[in-house]
């Protein structure tokens, strides 16, 4: 027997961006299973069109619903259900909905169709380490949808191409870091850059580990 620890999810959201850690005092601890996939049972991870780095949490008790994306087999596309019956859909045996993705900033190694902990396996400092929900959709282009739980460690060492916490006094943000010259980069080209170097009031507060998006449940 193991022993998961919860970590805090702050409990409110600021536009395009998170809630800033002085609010953790008044979060819930949360263990990402029990939001992740509740019915854990019924559910199994697998890797996601793009490779390694994007997994599908996949749901056999879902029935699926209009607008709901299908996973057909491995090395089969994505098919979004009508909501009419479709025969290439309705009659394959392997269509399983998908109830919701991880998206890894970080690099993990593989946990297998049925890892025993999803929180163990994208937290390994809990005492460093938070949850917060995206608000907007200026990372789009990384994963990070509206809603989006994410997983932020405090204590990782900053890397170029991170996803990264950046706050000040008018609030907080998540951007990509890059360093020539160092800046704060948004996931969709209708956002500017921000240069910190004519930003200094900003401060990086954490990397982003992961990004869980979920779809039903």
């Amino acid at each position: 027997m193991y022993t998961v620890v919860p970590v805090p999810l702050l409990p409110v959201t600021v536009s395009a961006g998170f809630p800033s850690p002085a609010a953790a005092y008044a979060a819930k601890p949360l263990v990402l299973d029990d939001w992740l996939w509740p019915g854990r049972a019924s559910c199994q991870l697998v890797c996601g069109e793009d490779g390694s780095r994007c997994y599908l949490v996949l749901d056999q008790s879902l029935r699926p619903v209009a607008g709901d994306w299908l996973w057909g087999g491995d090395g089969q596309p994505l098919l979004q259900w009508p909501g009419v019956p479709d025969s290439r859909i309705a009659d394959s045996a392997e269509a399983i909905v998908v109830a919701a993705s991880i998206q890894l900033f970080r690099r993990r190694p593989d946990p297998g169709h049925q890892p025993p902990s999803i929180h163990d396996w994208l937290v390994r400092r809990p005492h460093a380490t938070y949850l917060v929900r995206a608000d907007g959709r200026s990372m789009i282009d990384h994963g990070i949808e509206h809603g989006s739980l994410l997983v932020v460690d405090r204590s990782s060492e900053l890397h170029d191409g991170d996803i990264v916490i950046a706050g000040c006094t008018d609030g907080f943000l998540v951007k990509q870091y890059r360093t020539r010259p160092p800046r704060l980069v948004a996931g969709n080209a209708a956002y500017p850059d921000i240069v910190l170097e004519r930003a200094p009031q900003y401060d990086l507060d954490g990397v982003v580990i992961a990004s869980l998006t979920r779809y039903r449940g």
